[in-house]
C-alpha cells in the first residue's frame, strides 16, 4: 500500500531546496528565464555567446541579462524536476522545456517543432506536485511560443522508453498527443504546484506514427534545429 498522493499535497516536505543549495554553500543569481534541455549538449553552438557560467548538476550558461540556457543533462521528469527545483531557489521564474521527442501525429515529419499545449502525465514525477493526468503549461508563455512551432499538440510524457506500445501510441494519439517525451509533465506539476510559468517546444528526432519505429533519426540535423530554437527562444525572452 501507498501512501496516498491526494493527501501528500497539502503536506510540507521534509526539506526543501533551499536548504539543499545551502548545505552546498551555493548563492548565485540567475535571470529570470530558463531554457531547460534535457540531454542537449549545446556548448559548441553556444561558444562565444555565453556571459556566465556555473555547474550545478547541468551547465548553466547565462547568454544575456534575463535567460540562461540549462542543458547537457541527462533524460526524465525526476531530474528536470530536481534541476528546476534549484532554478527557482537561484531566481528563475519562467521555465521553457525544449528538446527531442518522438513524434506521434500521422502528419508530423522529422525535425519538424512541435508546441506543447498539455502533457499527459504517465509518469512518477508529477503526482508528487498535482492530481491533474493532464498538466497544461502557462497560456502567456505558450502563446508566445506558438510563433516559433509548425504544429502543437498535447505530449505524452513517460518514464520508460523501452515500454511504449502501440496501442498507448494510438490511445494517446486519439486524445491529442502529437509527441511523446520523459520531462514536460513533471515539470509543468511543478511550475504549477509552486506559481512559476513554464511552457514548450519540442522537435522531432523519430517517428512512431507507422507500423513500425523510424529508427534512423539524424542526429546532427536535430541539434542544429534545436540550437536555432534556443537562440529564438532567448531573443523574445531577452
Amino acid at each position: 500500500m501507498l501512501y496516498s498522493k491526494k493527501n501528500k499535497l497539502k503536506l510540507k516536505p521534509f526539506f526543501t531546496a533551499k536548504e539543499f543549495l545551502d548545505g552546498k554553500n551555493i548563492y548565485f543569481k540567475l535571470p529570470k528565464t530558463a531554457i531547460i534541455m534535457p540531454s542537449a549538449e549545446m556548448g559548441k553552438f553556444l561558444k562565444g555567446h555565453v556571459k556566465k557560467h556555473y555547474e550545478l548538476f547541468s551547465s548553466i550558461d547565462i547568454i544575456n541579462n534575463n535567460v540562461s540556457v540549462v542543458h547537457n543533462f541527462s533524460i526524465g521528469a525526476p531530474l528536470c524536476v530536481f534541476i528546476a527545483e534549484q532554478l527557482a531557489e537561484l531566481g528563475v521564474e519562467n521555465f521553457i522545456l525544449i528538446g527531442v521527442a518522438g513524434g506521434i501525429g500521422k502528419e508530423l515529419k522529422l525535425h519538424q517543432k512541435v508546441l506543447c499545449t498539455g502533457a499527459f502525465a504517465d509518469e512518477g514525477t508529477s503526482r508528487h506536485y498535482v492530481n491533474e493526468t493532464l498538466i497544461k503549461p502557462s497560456p502567456c508563455i505558450t502563446k508566445a511560443l506558438s510563433t516559433l512551432s509548425d504544429y502543437s499538440g498535447y505530449t505524452w510524457t513517460m518514464d520508460a522508453m523501452f515500454r511504449e506500445t502501440k496501442q498507448e501510441v494510438n490511445f494517446y494519439e486519439k486524445q491529442g498527443a502529437k509527441t511523446v517525451e520523459m520531462e514536460a509533465a513533471g515539470l509543468f506539476a511543478f511550475a504549477k504546484k509552486r506559481g512559476f510559468k513554464t511552457g514548450g517546444v519540442f522537435v522531432i528526432s523519430d517517428l512512431l506514427n507507422s507500423t513500425k519505429w523510424d529508427a534512423i533519426p539524424n542526429r546532427k540535423k536535430s541539434a542544429e534545429t534545436l540550437a536555432k530554437l534556443m537562440f529564438d527562444i532567448a531573443k523574445m525572452f531577452a
